[in-house]
């Protein structure tokens, strides 16, 4: 348009100095003639940008947006020890640095939600500073990957990020299916404009069952892995989908090696170039040697060492102290079982083989038979169900070596005791 002022200064220029030219009789037919044919220049040249204005028009839109994945390394909580991830989105010329992410509130009130069922996860989205200065206060490793969308994508993304914030909690947070990992995937995959993503190498991790994946993710913290593998039931010998069992290390794995191709077949990486560090940090990498392995192996030593006293006759506090310890421990844990297994609507916890050995049954004998002449054996009959479940773990992967010599360290007491009854 500033050309076309100028060009209209020049032609009014030109006409009034050849209108000085002329004899004051043809003055008025020399200017009405000139006039007509700077009206014509401009009308052409005006509708040769009427294509170039309307370009320009579409592109107010903000043209230099930038979209990155933010990884966040694993902590050590079981709600932080599979890390997190966001979607960062940057234009600098209209300022706006924000980082979307998808996630439980980690509070109280949430995390019995979780464990019901019904905790409802949302997207959320805070300054990219700050977002990085909460992992930054915690000492956790943040890196940074851009992602190889289309300027279009990118709008799309934006757009479908900030509707899913006023759509507040709309979905059923779970560490399988709903997490931040496969939220960010799946807003990712609804803003491909055409384009198709293929994955051309992926984890092993990814391509085995939920119960793999879990103890993938979980392999630096055992006592988490133990935790999770007690709660995950026969769901977790599903393979499921890809977007269903992603962490952000996994997803940042997946992308680093996966194309996008358009409609006409054309292809370019998924991700561009390395990624960066935003914040060094803890990798999350560090792991304990006190695993859950060990504190059992333990455990079956001290039972089976207190058992022999028993039989002579020595230790008796300790004996029974050891046994109350035992069995409120066993009943605790099959409160929760059962409740998961039963009641729960939480994705991956219903028909779990560990309530098997692991339910209040025993305290019930306890508290209401253990008067009773047959009670002693109960005992008896609980070895026998603690031998099935043991012989039962090659053929189960519900069943780890850790829950095996859980139940060996019942089985000796339950054994014991009932020696020591027909004594």
């Amino acid at each position: 348009m500033d050309f076309l002022v100028t060009f209209a200064i020049v032609i009014l220029s030109i006409t009034k100095k050849s209108m000085n030219k002329q004899s004051s009789i043809c003055q008025k037919a020399y200017h009405a003639q000139w006039l007509k044919y700077a009206f014509c220049v401009l009308a052409a040249l005006w509708l040769t940008t009427i294509p170039t204005i309307a370009q320009d028009d579409e592109d107010s839109l903000a043209t230099d947006i930038k979209v990155t994945l933010l990884s966040v390394a694993p902590g050590y909580t079981a709600y932080t020890a599979h890390g997190h991830c966001a979607l960062r989105m940057q234009c600098p010329s209209a300022g706006l640095d924000i980082s979307f992410t998808y996630g439980l509130d980690d509070n109280v009130h949430n995390r019995m939600a979780f464990f019901v069922g019904s905790g409802m996860g949302e997207y959320s989205a805070v300054y990219t500073s700050d977002y990085l200065q909460g992992y930054a206060d915690e000492g956790r490793r943040v890196e940074e990957y851009e992602l190889n969308l289309s300027l279009n994508e990118k709008r799309q993304l934006w757009a479908l990020l900030d509707n899913e914030l006023t759509n507040g909690a709309s979905r059923r947070y779970n560490y399988l299916h709903t997490n931040c990992s496969s939220m960010c995937a799946y807003a990712v995959g609804r803003a491909l404009d055409g384009d198709r993503l293929d994955y051309q190498q992926l984890p092993p991790a990814l391509l085995g069952t939920y119960r793999d994946f879990v103890r993938h993710i979980s392999r630096n913290r055992p006592w988490v892995s133990f935790f999770w593998l007690s709660l995950l039931s026969a769901e977790g010998e599903k393979r499921g989908q890809l977007e269903d069992k992603l962490s952000p290390q996994l997803l940042v794995e997946a992308w680093q090696q996966a194309m996008l191709v358009d409609t006409m077949g054309s292809r370019r990486p998924m991700i561009i170039g390395e990624g960066k560090v935003l914040v060094d940090g803890d990798d999350g990498s560090r792991t304990i040697w006190f695993t859950p392995t060990l504190f059992f192996t333990l455990l079956l030593v001290l039972v089976l060492l207190i058992s022999v006293a028993e039989w002579k006759g020595c230790c008796r506090r300790l004996v029974f102290g050891t046994d109350i310890f035992l069995l409120a421990a066993q009943t605790v844990l099959g409160l929760l079982l059962c409740y998961m297994s039963f009641v729960s609507e939480l994705v991956g916890a219903s028909g779990n083989w560990l309530v098997l050995i692991f339910n209040p049954l025993p305290f019930l004998l306890w508290m209401f038979c253990r008067h009773r002449r047959w009670y002693y054996r109960s005992y008896l009959f609980y070895v026998v169900v603690l031998a099935v479940f043991v012989c039962m773990a090659p053929l189960n992967p519900q069943i780890d070596f850790s829950h095996s010599l859980l139940a060996f360290v019942l089985g000796v007491r339950c054994l014991a005791r009932y020696l020591q009854y027909r004594k």
